[in-house]
């Protein structure tokens, strides 16, 4: 398509109405299968790591999605994963499995920067993602797959897609497995083992380095059953499996562990045709999400042989929630586009217990004692706090758009949305227990108004409150060593984003964008290492920033440019230890924890006889720690480790991250009408790169080195 057809192109993400994107009153931006193909994007993660405002990130294992200044957690990032319009963010940490997700059965992505809480609620504080997916009749008869030949150095990928299509009814699959074998590289971490006393070039202690394990594999199953263009169901299998890297203590463990998890979920949608203006919508969803966890917290010997048998916690367990939706849109002028959505939502989310929970190590006790002769025991519910006690989640919601009907130039939209959350919790410390009733609520309102100033130049002006309520395993956890809970204290997470921006398409083959925003982020949640990794509202921030993009497409020729500008402007931190010193020293005017700069570029190139050459390329700026993760911690790491007087931190990590610049290439050749080679490369210059591990620690995350992939892809 070329530039002016792309942004004609209607998405619905943005206002639950077919907008065209340069109107769509949000930040979005809209990228159909041949992009995501011919740039090699396999996972939601590879897109949003090439877009404006975006960065990459890792904390524990996984890789997270920062965005505009803020760093992004394990337990709880930010953007609302969508597939269909449906809600697809897990159910016991609020999590977007942006890093597991394959795209293969994507037929467009539309992705929004910024809140979208008014429409969706909490999760939405930094973005949606939404994926719309094929029909059979996208397939035409044909079977899809592709397969990753033997010998790769980190990652296999098989995928294989298929499907029915008859006169009123349309049926299509999609599997596919993963399986990467992560850079492995040898770490410090944050178990104070001391490898010498004395190292050569300090003379000080340096702590011993450890293999890291990182390897992950996973698997997904997608079918979808659409009856006459209005009933659609959905199944989605998601399975995968991991290792915790640097440990959740942060002490590398000295066995494999075996972390298994899986969600199932089931949908069933209604969308009635528009009948005189009126259109109806509505969904259910049912969602399971399996755990089975033998996690290696601390190894053989810890704490000075305290632990002679180190400490295993095995748990295995589930948890489920059922959504309901109702929604009607009124086209109240549909010449002008004027128009009202209102709907209505229920989240009913239960924990019934574990099905097996126990340890080596008495966790309830004060000092954490290993039972006599290294017994496991069983342990009490993983989420005692809300043990078959239901969490609700009640919202409704609204929201008018105008189109040109005020204006032929300027469209309004103005939305409104209240979520309650109502729970009954257990005072499993007590004796006896008793319950407490708890209820929050929010309100997130939107305004947006696009501003025509020219058939081919548009403004736009964006103002939204949003917000993420605590996840029942930030309020739930007991007993257990995996999470430390808050249900008393925490408070939801709140976002205020002020948006000003432009689009001007050039001619059909250039468009250039901008946007300036300021970010307050209040309350934002994590563990905190100075409360032993309980779930706690560690800092509020406000940050600002400028987006620019330029996007080209001529003939067989697509490139981009983007690039974004973060600055703190303020901070305040909420996380104290016992003695009231704060968790982080305050930077209240220094961006911290974030590259300043990030800019993305790529090109790709239809070549003659079936070649097709593509590359993006990121830059990441440095990225500055916090004074007190430099220099000398005073004898002690985080969670009561030891460490020598002379012990300095800035012998094992530097004291602010290099910039680093990411190569990813792409080589495809059309051996004929039906296959295809690829030659995929990560990392092409193998430079170092590093994401910064916040807190006092002594290690930063390496990225894998060089990665070649060569695969093919048929239809038949």
């Amino acid at each position: 398509m070329s530039m002016d057809e792309l942004l004609k192109v209607k998405v619905k993400v943005a206002s639950k109405v077919e907008t065209e994107v340069s109107q769509a009153p949000a930040t979005i931006s809209f990228f159909d299968s041949y992009y995501i193909s011919r740039y090699g994007h396999e996972v939601i993660n590879d897109l949003l790591y090439t877009q404006p405002g975006f960065a990459p990130a890792q904390d524990y294992d996984r890789p997270t999605v920062s965005f505009r200044g803020n760093f992004d957690s394990w337990s709880n990032n930010h953007i609302l994963h969508l597939i269909d319009g449906i809600p697809f963010n897990d159910n016991l940490y609020g999590t977007a499995y942006t890093w597991l997700t394959p795209l293969f059965f994507s037929k467009n992505i539309e992705v929004i920067r910024g809140p979208g809480s008014a429409l969706y609620g909490s999760y939405a504080t930094n973005g949606v993602v939404q994926m719309n997916t094929l029909k059979a009749a996208d397939l035409h008869g044909r079977v899809y797959s592709r397969w990753t030949l033997p010998g790769n150095n980190h990652q296999q990928r098989y995928e294989v897609m298929s499907g029915v299509e008859k006169e009123y009814f349309d049926f299509i699959y999609a599997y596919s497995f993963n399986k990467s074998e992560d850079y492995q590289y040898n770490s410090f971490d944050g178990s104070g083992r001391i490898a010498t006393l004395s190292a050569p070039n300090t003379g000080r202690p340096q702590a011993l380095k450890l293999s890291v394990n990182n390897d992950q594999q996973s698997d997904y199953f997608w079918a979808k059953a659409t009856i006459s263009d209005k009933w659609q169901i959905q199944f989605h299998k998601h399975g995968w499996d991991f290792q915790t890297g640097h440990g959740w203590l942060f002490w590398i463990p000295d066995f494999d562990e075996n972390m298994v998890e899986s969600r199932h979920i089931l949908s069933l949608t209604y969308k009635s045709q528009n009948n005189n203006g009126t259109q109806y919508e509505y969904l259910l969803r049912y969602q399971k999400h399996d755990i089975s966890w033998n996690q290696r917290y601390y190894p053989n010997g810890a704490f000075e042989n305290y632990y002679p048998a180190g400490m295993w916690e095995y748990l295995k367990t589930a948890a489920e929630d059922l959504l309901f939706r109702a929604q009607i849109t009124q086209f109240l002028d549909e010449t002008s586009g004027l128009s009202l959505v209102a709907g209505f939502e229920s989240d009913y989310f239960l924990y019934s217990g574990d099905k097996e929970h126990y340890s080596n190590v008495n966790v309830d006790s004060l000092n954490f004692e290993p039972f006599p002769n290294n017994e496991f025991r069983s342990l009490g519910p993983w989420l005692d706090y809300l043990f078959d006690e239901p969490v609700i989640n009640t919202a409704i919601y609204a929201q008018l758009m105008t189109g040109d009907f005020l204006d032929e130039q300027i469209e309004l939209t103005l939305g409104l949305r209240w979520d309650q959350v109502s729970l009954n919790y257990r005072t499993v410390t007590e004796d006896p227990i008793e319950k407490i009733s708890k209820t929050s609520s929010q309100l997130s309102p939107r305004v947006a108004i696009v501003y025509s100033v020219l058939p081919n130049y548009s403004m736009k002006f964006l103002s939204s409150k949003a917000f993420r309520a605590p996840t029942p395993t930030e309020m739930g956890g007991a007993h257990t060593f995996s999470l430390a809970s808050n249900i008393t204290e925490l408070k939801p997470e709140k976002v205020i984003t002020s948006e000003i921006g432009g689009n001007w398409t050039i001619n059909d083959s250039y468009n250039l964008s901008w946007n300036y925003f300021i970010t307050e982020f209040k309350n934002q949640i994590a563990y905190s290492t100075t409360n032993f990794n309980l779930s706690t509202n560690i800092f509020s921030t406000k940050n600002s920033g400028v987006e620019f993009e330029i996007q080209g497409q001529h003939k067989k020729v697509h490139w981009f440019a983007n690039a974004t500008f973060t600055q703190r402007d303020k901070e305040r931190i909420l996380a104290f230890d016992d003695n009231d010193i704060p968790e982080f020293t305050p930077h209240p005017n220094d961006l911290k924890w974030y590259p300043k700069l990030l800019i993305n570029t790529g090109v790709s190139i239809e070549l003659t006889d079936g070649w097709l050459i593509s590359t993006n390329i990121h830059y990441h700026d440095k990225v500055k720690r916090r004074a007190n993760e430099q220099g000398n911690p005073g004898g002690e790491l985080p969670f009561g480790v030891s460490v020598p007087l002379d012990f300095n931190l800035d012998d094992h990590r530097p004291k602010t991250l290099d910039s680093w610049v990411n190569i990813n290439m792409k080589l495809s050749y059309e051996i004929n009408e039906k296959i295809k080679s690829h030659l995929k490369i990560d990392n092409l210059s193998d430079s170092n790169q590093s994401l910064v591990k916040i807190g006092p620690y002594p290690f930063d995350y390496e990225q894998p080195e060089r990665n070649l992939e060569l695969y093919f892809t048929a239809e038949f």
